[in-house]
């Protein structure tokens, strides 16, 4: 019976008896005893022996041997370290495939050795392995899960994950993605040895160190972050081994924040590029669309796949998750949480996560509701629903997670029903320390598989991008100058590619310049400094001449804000994108600054 068959969680403690402190378990203070257990005796201060049992440290202990290193100490207070490596623990626990320790192949290697997960992971290296690899990883077998949780993802340990923890404990199970900080070799490319207390690490903050210097401060190795996953939960491209470490990211700095970042050509997949057979599907290729170059696929391909650069750096897998914003990813780059003083406000991912929930309700699941996280709305349809900020344009919102009430095959319905929803997948906490447990490395490891992986995530973010370029087209603006009125849509405005593309990476980057007066008075002060064009005609009747110049002054005024944009209109060819090795390069040539050279496929949206 473990840990006195009590549900153990946040805020639970194994008490002091030295100070005559009570412990709290399963929410009960003081709780009375349920059954022997190991305990501690110190005497209180009227000279008398008190034994209390150690039911949160045994957790906590039970964990770190199992690899669920979130808890660096085992204090006996289930606190927020202990709640997410529970989290953790139920997640991998209900997979198909987990890790066992080959107890004789590491003591072959090290016949002293013991077998917990915080002792394998202080051997290191192991040497002359090739490819390297450290002690720990190198100790474990995939194997088939046979005593696999079916709760929710909760925190709590009830009876389920009890049962669960006592089966890996007995058959020497454990967690089955392993995230290591290796040295990588300037020179050649390759990981050398993990770095100090790299292996198997878990939150973001364990290892900060992005490069390693000589003496004469010159780089000599890069410290990147590899997974090494057993569970067979995703589907590996046809050229990679699901047995072999994988890049996953770094550890990056932004004023104030910290957190892993993958960047091209560094830390992401070559089969993570949003080629046109990703993005789209698999019968649009470059091949297809340089047929029909100026189509409408061609065109919209063209306008997402420049912003998408500037934003993911054109990349399924190009995620974010060390500044104000949590974390985020997409040709959009969806956040999922920003300006977090105070708490962080509500995020673009949350719609997009509901948007996919509502097309690919199987993939979201498996890729991300079976581990606990749902968007704190259901999609209702474009342009409706909790998520929709009319004013923005734009889609936003919160996350919710599992609590013990969370009924795991009911919880998409659950969603759709507040009262319900509030009860059984209740919002995640606002608190930075709280949400910041949705940018540590394994929810960035499954953030970046889901990107790599799934086709269903690829093909709704090509859905997404273009209900946005479709609603910021729709903007109405109203301009006088003069004895000129214009009151016209900005897609009736604004009709090149260029100049497309460059209101939806403004809207991205600053949305209310696009849906205020920043951009219309970007356009009124275009037709101001050209007044050697007629603008008194149909915004129909413009010419090539009235798209650019307004076209150049929405890029004077958009790079005032945000100088990426210089790189965004010379697509593709801005310094530097040379050194990401993209397969998709000038086979469909620049964006188009000539009028009504943009054209939006709308197909399925």
């Amino acid at each position: 019976m473990l840990y006195g068959n009590y549900d153990l969680r946040r805020a639970d403690n194994d008490g002091n008896p030295a100070i005559n402190q009570a412990p709290r378990w399963a929410a009960i203070n003081n709780p009375s005893p349920t059954a022997p257990a190991a305990a501690q005796t110190p005497q209180n201060q009227g000279g008398a022996t008190v034994a209390v049992p150690q039911h949160v440290r045994q957790l906590q202990n039970d964990l770190r041997t199992l690899g669920f290193l979130f808890i660096h100490t085992a204090d006996g207070d289930f606190g927020r370290s202990t709640e997410w490596a529970v989290r953790e623990f139920q997640i991998y626990a209900a997979m198909a495939n987990v890790a066992q320790v080959n107890v004789g192949r590491l003591q072959g290697w090290q016949p002293q050795a013991g077998t917990t997960a915080p002792e394998v992971v202080t051997l290191g290296l192991r040497p002359n392995s090739n490819p390297p690899e450290s002690y720990y990883v190198g100790a474990l077998d995939r194997i088939a899960n046979a005593s696999r949780y079916t709760g929710p993802i909760s925190g709590v340990v009830n009876a389920g994950t009890r049962t669960a923890i006592e089966y890996w404990l007995q058959h020497n199970y454990r967690c089955p993605v392993v995230i290591e900080a290796w040295h990588v070799s300037r020179a050649t490319g390759q990981r050398t040895a993990p770095v100090v207390n790299g292996v198997n690490i878990w939150n973001y903050n364990e290892i900060t160190q992005g490069v390693t210097r000589n003496a004469s401060r010159q780089i000599v190795s890069y410290v990147r972050m590899f997974s090494r996953d057993f569970t067979r939960h995703y589907r590996y491209p046809a050229n990679r081994s699901q047995d072999h470490s994988h890049v996953l990211g770094g550890y990056a700095v932004f004023p104030g924040y910290g957190g892993a970042r993958s960047e091209v050509p560094a830390h992401t997949w070559p089969e993570a590029e949003m080629t046109p057979e990703r993005l789209i599907g698999p019968t649009t290729t470059l091949v297809t669309l340089a047929a029909n170059v100026n189509g409408l696929t061609a065109s919209t391909y063209r306008v997402v796949r420049a912003t998408a650069e500037q934003e993911c750096m054109g990349m399924f897998d190009g995620i974010n998750a060390y500044d104000d914003a949590l974390i985020s990813l997409g040709p959009c780059h969806w956040t999922m949480g920003l300006l977090p003083q105070g708490g962080y406000d509500n995020g673009e991912l949350a719609g997009f996560l509901a948007y996919l929930l509502h097309r690919h309700q199987a993939d979201y699941l498996s890729a991300f509701g079976n581990f606990g996280l749902f968007p704190s709305s259901s999609w209702v349809s474009s342009n409706t629903g909790a998520l929709w900020n009319s004013n923005a344009r734009k889609y936003e919102g919160w996350i919710r997670q599992h609590n013990e009430q969370t009924q795991p095959g009911q919880a998409t319905a659950a969603l759709a029903q507040t009262a319900t929803a509030n009860q059984q997948l209740p919002l995640v906490s606002r608190d930075v320390a709280e949400a910041d447990y949705f940018k540590t490395w394994h929810w960035f490891h499954r953030f970046s598989m889901a990107g790599r992986t799934f086709s269903s995530v690829q093909r709704a973010m090509w859905d997404m991008v273009r209900l946005r370029l479709r609603d910021v087209r729709a903007i109405n603006v109203n301009i006088t100058i003069g004895l000129i009125h214009i009151s016209a849509s900005l897609g009736e405005l604004c009709t090149s590619e260029k100049a497309i593309a460059i209101l939806l990476r403004w809207h991205i980057y600053r949305p209310a310049h696009v849906t205020g007066r920043t951009v219309p008075n970007s356009i009124r002060n275009a037709i101001a400094a050209s007044a050697n064009l007629d603008w008194s005609i149909a915004p129909a009747r413009w010419t090539d001449a009235h798209e650019r110049a307004i076209t150049a002054r929405l890029l004077a005024d958009a790079a005032a804000t945000n100088r990426t944009q210089n790189d965004l209109v010379a697509w593709p060819a801005y310094d530097g994108r040379l050194g990401r090795n993209y397969v998709v390069n000038d086979e469909l040539g620049a964006l188009r600054d000539s009028r009504n050279s943009f054209q939006i496929d709308t197909t399925g949206i």
